[in-house]
């Protein structure tokens, strides 16, 4: 005999979830401009970056039975590169070391909706500590007077 869990959902289990659903909207709901708000943020940082590729989205393509980790990802765009690597750091954090092209350019490691900002040496050099792994993103700030920010795709660490 199966166990109940192992059975098809049926007309009780969905009438069940809704119930839970209402629940949550009832004790927890979503700020009514939540979603509109949210819209309008993406919208304008998506009008003043431009956005970096992966420079080589070949790898991308491969198939595999299992996550292969890389050691290093290199964004590009007209402007800049970014490249950066991770390695093991304190519990299941990991340390992300960067280089960027050229010296003084901060760069803010993204992800949801915190910001941890670092600035290059003079070798174009940075590094973020304790980062938890997960899905990230880089904006990076170009010094130049005028020159547009830099959006990277999101990469999970």
């Amino acid at each position: 005999m199966t166990e109940a869990f192992q059975q098809p959902m049926d007309e009780l289990d969905e009438e069940i979830l809704e119930q839970v659903l209402d629940l949550f909207d009832a004790l927890d709901p979503p700020p009514a401009d939540l979603t509109e708000e949210v819209v309008v943020a993406i919208s304008l940082a998506a009008l003043d970056a431009e956005i970096a590729t992966l420079q080589d989205e070949s790898a991308l393509l491969l198939r595999t039975t299992g996550a292969s980790p890389t050691d290093a990802v290199t964004f590009t765009s007209s402007a800049v590169q970014l490249m950066v690597s991770t390695s093991e750091d304190e519990g299941d954090n990991l340390r992300i070391d960067g280089w960027v092209t050229g010296g003084g350019v901060e760069v803010e490691l993204m992800r949801g909706t915190e910001s941890t900002p670092a600035v290059a040496d003079a070798h174009g050099r940075l590094v973020w500590r304790r980062v938890p792994r997960g899905q990230v993103r880089f904006l990076i700030h170009p010094p130049a007077s005028g020159a547009r920010p830099v959006l990277t795709p999101v990469i999970e660490l």
